[in-house]
């Protein structure tokens, strides 16, 4: 089977974001699998270590459109000289859409990561009165365009009203994904999603996990270390809930003074206030911050070691679709405090201490339960592992993906 897979952030270290990540991951799982993979980057030659049965097409510019139009050419050569079976991009910012289009006999599959119009809801732009008409008008076309399909219409939420949000980027990835052959989600909140904003056809969504391949089993301890620490892991972005985080800490370090406290990812600052999130939470932590450290970033490498020296793992997100660290936490055998967002609650079950994004008091209270419990540590951390092997393992999750892929095969047949 050959594959090709189109994506701007796979490119640098594979680690620098979750859709990169998730196309790193998918790469190692379809070589094992015997399959054909190409991948159309941004980037330049040299940015990733070449593997077995994995041609990739550096093409430098990654910015909207310019990315999606080198993309149609160099597709168009490689599909000339041995004509692909699946496509495979992520909806954001609808990077594969031309392609599909310009090459109808491929089969399509579209992977829901972070749709536009759930993650502008918590950037700081603020869209003109112009964009927020522009924005309905886009949700009424589509809505009839879902009519004209035989779907049921469901009511409009008009969402430009709720929160600021782009239109016209929405609009696009709602057409990518609604002319795939078929639509992979994470989690139920993204196959709601997919019916009710986007009116996809519920026969054509699958929900998959993403694969996760251990480089080592560095990351299994389960001993508490010689001095106990609560770790975050990701980017320091308001999204992330560090800001819940630090105002949870300070309710608990206080009881816990022989814990510290790691923050391991870079801070993104503010794209218009240029605010620094790392600061603001060394704000909030005043004195407390004695038993707080950062780590500006964590290469992929060392993540598993990370995890060995961390007791607790924390995940406040305010939203997170099918976040790679909880993956990576629950294989590492750590017991998880999390938030209940996207696929988060599917994931652990009922391994994890999970409250409602946003509430700092319950997770102030979560991080206190754990962090009092030494045996409860150790049994939530190993219920999360056990679950990880049942329903996460690679070997697993890439036999659903190759379904996916010979199903959307059946799927194009039809279609042409």
């Amino acid at each position: 089977m050959r594959i090709a897979l189109i994506s701007s952030e796979f490119a640098g270290l594979p680690g620098s974001g979750g859709i990169g990540t998730y196309f790193d991951h998918l790469t190692r799982g379809l070589v094992r699998e015997g399959c054909e993979v190409e991948v159309f980057s941004s980037g330049s030659a040299g940015d990733l270590p070449e593997r077995g049965n994995v041609l990739f097409h550096h093409l430098g510019e990654a910015l909207p459109p310019m990315f999606s139009y080198r993309v149609v050419e160099a597709f168009r050569k490689a599909h000339d000289e041995r004509p692909f079976d699946v496509l495979e991009f992520g909806e954001l910012k609808a990077e594969g859409l031309w392609v599909s289009r310009s090459f109808p006999e491929v089969a399509r599959v579209v992977r829901l990561h972070s749709p536009s119009v759930i993650l502008d809801r918590y950037l700081d732009f603020a869209p003109s009165p112009w964009e927020r008409v522009v924005s309905v008008f886009n949700q009424i076309r589509c809505a009839l365009g879902a009519l004209k399909r035989g779907l049921p219409l469901k009511p409009l939420h008009l969402e430009p009203f709720h929160f600021p949000w782009l239109a016209g980027r929405d609009s696009l990835e709602r057409e990518a994904a609604s002319e795939a052959d078929t639509v992979i989600v994470m989690s139920e909140e993204m196959r709601r999603f997919a019916e009710g904003h986007w009116w996809i056809k519920p026969e054509a969504i699958r929900k998959v996990p993403n694969p996760l391949f251990l480089d080592s089993d560095k990351g299994t301890k389960t001993a508490t270390n010689a001095t106990p620490k609560l770790g975050f892991l990701g980017r320091l972005e308001p999204r992330k809930g560090v800001v819940e985080l630090a105002m949870a800490l300070n309710e608990v370090l206080p009881e816990f003074p022989e814990w510290v406290v790691e923050f391991a990812g870079r801070s993104v600052p503010s794209c218009i206030s240029g605010a620094d999130p790392a600061k603001v939470v060394r704000e909030i932590l005043g004195e407390n911050l004695k038993q707080v450290r950062f780590v500006n970033n964590l290469p992929p490498a060392a993540v598993a070691e990370w995890f060995s020296g961390v007791d607790v793992f924390a995940f406040p997100s305010l939203w997170d679709n099918f976040p790679y660290v909880i993956l990576e936490a629950m294989a590492s055998g750590k017991p998880i405090a999390a938030t209940r967002t996207g696929a988060v609650p599917e994931m652990l079950a009922d391994t994890a201490e999970i409250v409602r994004p946003g509430d700092v008091r319950g997770l102030a209270k979560a991080l206190r339960k754990l962090m009092a419990d030494a045996d409860l540590r150790v049994k939530l951390g190993a219920a999360a592992r056990k679950r990880f092997e049942e329903r996460f393992h690679p070997d697993r999750v890439m036999g659903e993906i190759l379904e996916v892929y010979r199903e959307a095969i059946e799927r194009a047949k039809i279609r042409r």
